[in-house]
């Protein structure tokens, strides 16, 4: 039986992950050439308005190519029978044959655009042609440039989905040889439905962290784009593209390591340095790191901690009231509060946080500890939000046997409170409380 549940288990991982690779590469792509044709159009338009009937049409458009353009990038126009009337690689367009039946020119005289890939012989390369029919119906003007096809795009990847594929392979026997001694029928039965499970949140994760770095890199590759192609002309342009560069730059810093720190969390062999430490200094790190951000808000901070001290990792503790305290600054309003109470009794530590925001409507209460999910998206984004926080704050009271519960009401604010047994912990008694606050 231990060998038939390998067999099993080896087919399915690799028919799993190879399928999921082939269709995670066809979605990249096609979003990829969505993107090239918008980019494309958008030039086109700008070509387009750029024209003027008083001077010679190849010099206009040699012109705004070697100005605006990449070197491999080419401009052609032509006449609605099919007449190159100008190109920016060619210097006697007299001797191109007709384009009538190009599929990308017959779109765009029939509905006002279209595009195409083919093979260019000439250069030896596949290319993408993407055209548009003028502002006066008169000519299209076409754009075009290399463009990978599937097949080239998967053989540029196969090293690392080949990786991956390993990778994931190697672990998935290990722990499929480890288990398969234990497994009855009815417990089979239960781990294919755990793995069926983990699978499916596996996969909800990938697609929603390629979501979340999707924004941004699309937005840092169209500035980039536009500060290479010169379209910045002066100079407190160009700081504002750069300065958008690095902001989105800082947001995808931010998701990797919040994506790094959960899946150390969930790793059974991840190192983790443990210290006796001192919550109220923790506490007060961390509300003097937040107040510039409570400032800004018109959010006072207040902080309550008596001298409580546990054998645990100083990171997560910060990292854990960081992410509370946090939230309670996003989503709440101008003059609002933020309460952090640190105390512990018999058989517990417990941590606080309290505010007088916004609140989270009950529908959304049972979903705040999920990867990525946000009770207001624009709020969470405009402040920085990766949608991890909660997640992690979740992690880390699990981390050490705890838990972490909500207690909110719409318009009225919200209690994060967060448990962790004392069971193991060194403590400390705590005869005196101190008070902190940002007012």
């Amino acid at each position: 039986m231990r060998n038939q549940i390998l067999k099993r288990v080896t087919v399915i991982l690799v028919l799993t992950l190879a399928l999921s690779s082939v269709i995670s590469s066809f979605v990249l792509m096609r979003n990829m050439l969505n993107e090239n044709i918008d980019f494309m159009t958008q030039a086109i338009g700008v070509v387009d308005y750029s024209l003027n009937g008083g001077q010679p049409l190849e010099e206009q458009v040699r012109r705004m190519h070697d100005f605006g353009m990449r070197e491999d990038t080419r401009i052609t126009v032509i006449d609605r029978n099919g007449t190159v009337l100008a190109d920016s690689d060619m210097d006697n367009v007299g001797t191109m044959e007709n384009h009538l039946e190009r599929r990308e020119i017959r779109e765009a005289l029939e509905s006002g655009s279209g595009y195409a890939t083919r093979y260019s012989e000439s250069l030896g390369k596949h290319l993408l042609y993407v055209a548009r029919l003028s502002a006066d119906q008169t000519k299209v003007i076409r754009i075009s440039i290399p463009y990978n096809n599937f097949l080239e795009y998967m053989i540029v990847l196969l090293p690392l989905l080949t990786v991956g594929l390993a990778v994931a392979l190697i672990i998935g026997v290990a722990v499929a040889a480890r288990f398969s001694n234990r497994l009855a029928a009815d417990e089979m039965k239960r781990q294919m439905e755990q793995m069926e499970k983990d699978r499916k949140i596996r996969q909800d994760f990938f697609g929603n962290a390629s979501h979340e770095l999707k924004t941004p890199i699309t937005s840092i590759r169209g500035y980039a784009e536009l500060l290479c192609q010169d379209f910045a002309q002066d100079e407190a342009t160009r700081k504002d593209f750069l300065n958008r560069i690095l902001k989105e730059t800082e947001h995808m810093t931010g998701l990797i390591d919040d994506i790094l720190m959960i899946s150390r969390l969930e790793s059974k062999d991840a190192e983790v340095t443990l210290s006796r430490v001192q919550m109220k200094a923790v506490l007060r790190e961390v509300l003097e790191s937040l107040e510039p951000q409570a400032s800004s808000c018109q959010v006072e901070l207040l902080g309550e901690c008596g001298d409580i001290a546990l054998q645990a990792s100083v990171q997560q503790m910060r990292e854990l009231l960081l992410n509370l305290i946090s939230n309670g600054i996003k989503y709440n309003r101008p003059g609002g509060h933020v309460w952090t109470v640190i105390r512990q009794d018999a058989e517990a530590i417990y941590m606080e946080v309290t505010d007088d925001g916004v609140g989270i409507d009950p529908e959304d209460q049972a979903r705040v500890f999920e990867r990525f999910f946000r009770v207001d998206k624009g709020r969470s984004r405009k402040m920085g939000g990766t949608g991890l926080g909660l997640s992690i704050v979740k992690h880390i009271a699990a981390y050490y046997g705890g838990s972490v519960s909500l207690e909110s009401e719409p318009g009225k604010g919200s209690r994060f409170r967060v448990e962790i047994p004392l069971s193991g912990i060194n403590k400390v008694d705590n005869p005196a409380v101190s008070r902190y606050t940002n007012s």
